[in-house]
């Protein structure tokens, strides 16, 4: 049997991270469908949870520089997404 991945292959931790990661996602568009902005509400919760991680390692500007470069990259994919739902008439 051929497989892509050999099992057990990732570390914990990484599977970890990922699982944190989607689950911070997740509680982001949760908050975003109440707001009516699904993914610019998430990639704001995203953006500020991966900034407190990158504000841990003493590098606040950088902190500041991810939060903004998430936000925004969230920001315009929500609003692509408004615009092809004006165009497509839903």
């Amino acid at each position: 049997m051929v497989q892509s991945v050999r099992r057990g292959s990732y570390p914990r931790r990484m599977v970890l991270g990922i699982i944190v990661f989607g689950a911070v996602f997740l509680v982001g568009l949760a908050v975003g469908t109440v707001t009516r902005r699904p993914l610019a509400t998430a990639s704001l919760v995203v953006a500020a949870f991966v900034a407190v991680l990158v504000v841990q390692t003493h590098e606040p500007l950088a902190g500041f520089a991810v939060f903004a470069l998430i936000a925004l990259v969230g920001l315009v994919a929500d609003s692509v997404r408004e615009t092809v739902g004006i165009l497509l008439g839903r």
